[in-house]
């Protein structure tokens, strides 16, 4: 009798086991598909920016055309522990939550001639004149500096009191030019 209840037991503690680690796969496995998906969206905004672009810390902005060729405007935000998405256009405002359990969001830009910038476009900041080095000065912004990927640093909280992990996606973009630095396009005869 003691012989079945050890196996009896042993059973139950084995099952218990096997419910709880499949427990946790499964909100695992929930929390990667909605990174994922998150990813995704974010990739896909970035792959179709159309005339603007602009953001700094956890703050992006930029513009994009929509299948009937209006162009729609693009917010993503750090509000709380959530990572937004703020779409407006003709048709009205929506915002979407993308992740949630959000411990810091930062996005960065990379300029062609291979440097890092935490704000695009640069602030333009005027030099006084006793301060101005001697010679010719160059404007802020020049054709070298188009913007050529950003990059996303999401900060996750952890699950279960564990710590976060951090996620870094970079996304390759069409050539962004500052509006001072872009070229401008000889007229044809």
């Amino acid at each position: 009798m003691a012989l079945f209840a050890l196996i009896g037991i042993a059973g139950f503690t084995l099952l218990d086991g096997v419910l709880r680690t499949q427990g946790a796969t499964e909100t695992r496995l929930s929390r990667l598909a909605e990174i994922q998906r998150a990813m995704l969206v974010i990739s896909t905004d970035l792959d179709q920016v159309a005339n603007s672009l602009g953001g700094s810390g956890a703050a992006l902005s930029l513009q994009k055309t929509d299948l009937s060729g209006g162009v729609v405007n693009v917010q993503y935000d750090l509000t709380g522990d959530r990572l937004t998405r703020t779409l407006s256009g003709a048709s009205g405002s929506r915002t979407q939550i993308l992740l949630e359990n959000v411990a810091s969001v930062r996005w960065t830009f990379h300029r062609r001639r291979g440097d890092w910038l935490d704000t695009w476009p640069q602030p333009v900041t005027a030099t006084p004149a006793p301060l101005a080095p001697p010679g010719p000065t160059t404007p802020p912004s020049t054709v070298s500096q188009g913007i050529t990927a950003i990059g996303l640093d999401i900060v996750m909280a952890g699950l279960d009191g564990r710590p976060g992990a951090t996620l870094r996606r970079v996304v390759s973009v069409p050539l962004m030019e500052d509006a001072a630095s872009a070229p401008t396009v000889p007229a044809q005869p």
